[in-house]
């Protein structure tokens, strides 16, 4: 019998919600990244690494794919919680960012819009969020990507949607159906 394993890193909640969404309509079990040695990753047909964005990077990706690596034969699934809207050019470049072109033949990959939460941010990136937010408050002739930048940043907000997870739990509910050689 196929059986699906979450793995995220979720710092400030929103990945975690994501996850939670997913488990609610697809029969998975899930860890967080720092919890998985004591897990044993063979019981598991098909894995999905979920985590936010940070700096264009998706968190813990490079460790999870350490991780992982020696599971060639596993299903892997990825997707990435973040600010910026779920839009064409911003997933490309996720996806520029994080994997090789040989890797993106062969996965799945989602994105998820969902906030910033500065209450549970790190005193580092706060600081450097506020920081980058005050330089283009000061800039003059902003864009109107700036001026979308500026004010997406300026304080906490959620724009998580339980809808944007129809995709992935359609595509895992294919894989559970599927026969166990495929």
């Amino acid at each position: 019998m196929k059986k699906i394993l979450i793995i995220y890193k979720s710092n400030t909640g929103f990945t975690k919600k994501y996850v939670d969404w997913i488990s609610e309509r697809v029969p998975c079990e899930k860890i967080a990244l720092d919890e998985i040695n004591n897990h044993d990753i063979n019981d598991y047909t098909i894995i999905v690494y979920g985590a936010g964005m940070h700096a264009g990077k998706i968190q813990g990706l490079s460790n999870f794919k350490k991780i992982v690596q020696k599971y060639n034969h596993k299903k892997i699934i990825f997707f990435s919680t973040g600010a910026a809207p779920s839009e064409t050019e911003i997933i490309s470049q996720i996806k520029k960012n994080n994997f090789t072109e040989d890797e993106l033949q062969d996965i799945e990959f989602y994105y998820f819009q969902s906030g910033l939460n500065y209450e549970k941010m790190k005193l580092s990136d706060k600081a450097i969020m506020k920081a980058y937010s005050k330089i283009l408050e000061l800039k003059r002739d902003k864009s109107n990507i700036e001026k979308g930048t500026q004010n997406a940043i300026s304080k906490s907000h959620d724009y998580s949607n339980v809808e944007a997870i129809e995709h992935i739990t359609e595509y895992l509910s294919k894989l559970l159906e599927m026969p166990k050689n495929q």
